[in-house]
């Protein structure tokens, strides 16, 4: 089936129940008529509803910039650098005014705190239920933040990046005020995107994306950023731990599943390693790989399987000739599409969204982000949550899995 025959059969989703709606009341009686001896469809994998309570209100006046969601909250960062704490339908709990300008990225450890990166220059570590709150100031645009998981058990540990090039890490002195400042890489470009999962740290630069031992503070992995695609500016990397040893790099049209080892008898893709190696050093197979037919937008586990955010940039051949009278100011971007796949792409579910002007948008102007709920077993049987977020449009809303 082709990419255009598969999108028209999944219509844009329109309301909060999980099914599918059609923009048309027409074409709705249509398709009863013609589809009444059909056989029912499944029960769909994936149920969305809008973000409401307080964020209709909060980007009325702002645009929404970053986002990360905990088990108990999610983090919204706006364009003014505001912090706004949210449940997960939507009310305000708490507002932080950290930043003076657009807030590029949120971490967050699971007991308290919060660290944000923003465009001002400047690194702020919040806490959750205090006005507790530590500013570290950069001088250059800081794209990317990770704090250490055991954030509050290791003497404060995070490690931010941005335009400079530089992977800082960052750790509170022990008998005296202040923190030591350690340059863990420099020189290969700003610094794009950053994860934090147990003793690993992944960052993405325009090199490529590098894999780093934080426990025996050695790098272990290089994987080189996906030939043909255009600059990191562009398509933004983006870099998931489906959990404590696999990550997951999606960057423009390309995926691959890296897969951390400590068997120190293989390399790369199965290759034989010096039998001179450390029985405990890590490396990197690459255990799944694939192109797709559209930008990636985002990327998050599921269970093990992957949810795909999809950018689809211009109209298939066919469409452009129906659409010819068409103004050619009108943009040619489709809706984002919600993609169920396997580690070898094959597709379990694609629904398209029902976005506002997506005609006009990039794909750097939507974000995904899911919960890392711990204990995670069944994601079939488990409520978990993915937040689908655009830039300048509020009323985009959780996936409710």
């Amino acid at each position: 089936m082709s990419s255009a025959a598969r999108r028209a059969s999944h219509p844009a989703l329109v309301n909060g129940d999980g099914e599918y709606g059609r923009e048309e009341e027409d074409e709705e009686d249509e398709e009863g008529e013609e589809g009444e001896g059909d056989e029912p469809e499944e029960e769909p994998r994936l149920k969305y509803q809008r973000l409401g309570g307080s964020v209709p209100a909060i980007l009325s006046t702002d645009a929404a910039a970053a986002i990360a969601v905990t088990d108990r909250a999610v983090l919204l960062g706006t364009h003014d650098g505001t912090l706004h704490i949210l449940d997960f339908q939507g009310n305000q709990s708490k507002e932080i005014k950290a930043h003076t300008a657009t807030i590029n990225d949120i971490s967050f450890e699971d007991r308290e705190y919060i660290g944000s990166c923003s465009d001002d220059g400047t690194v702020v570590i919040s806490n959750l239920f205090t006005d507790e709150k530590l500013k570290f100031e950069y001088h250059r645009p800081m794209k990317a933040i990770a704090l250490d998981p055991q954030y509050s058990r290791s003497n404060n540990r995070f490690a931010t990046g941005g335009l400079a090039g530089q992977v800082l890490v960052l750790t509170k002195k022990s008998w005296v005020s202040g923190y030591n400042k350690k340059v863990l890489r420099e020189g290969e470009g700003p610094i794009h995107s950053m994860k934090w999962r147990t003793d690993l740290l992944a960052w993405a630069n325009d090199a490529g994306v590098k894999v780093h031992d934080m426990k025996t503070d050695r790098g272990i992995a290089f994987i080189e950023k996906p030939k043909g695609i255009p600059r990191p500016e562009v398509l933004l990397p983006h870099l998931v731990w489906q959990d404590d040893t696999v990550l997951v790099i999606g960057w423009g049209t390309s995926v691959k599943v890296a897969a951390i080892r400590t068997d120190s008898s293989q390399g790369l893709n199965g290759m034989q390693r010096s039998i001179s190696a450390a029985s405990s050093e890590k490396y990197v197979d690459i255990v799944g790989s694939f192109q797709t037919g559209y930008h990636i937008s985002g990327i998050a586990p599921f269970g093990d399987l992957l949810v795909m955010l999809a950018y689809i940039p211009e109209e298939d051949d066919g469409d452009k000739k129906i659409s010819t009278s068409v103004s050619s100011r009108q943009g040619t971007a489709q809706r984002p599409e919600i993609h169920l796949v396997s580690w070898k792409n094959d597709v379990l579910t694609t629904d398209a969204l029902p976005i506002h002007g997506y005609e006009h948008y990039k794909a750097k102007d939507y974000t995904l982000a899911h919960a890392p709920f711990s204990g995670l077993v069944d994601c079939s049987t488990v409520n978990g949550h993915f937040f689908t977020l655009h830039w300048n449009f509020y009323n985009e809303g959780t996936l409710v899995l």
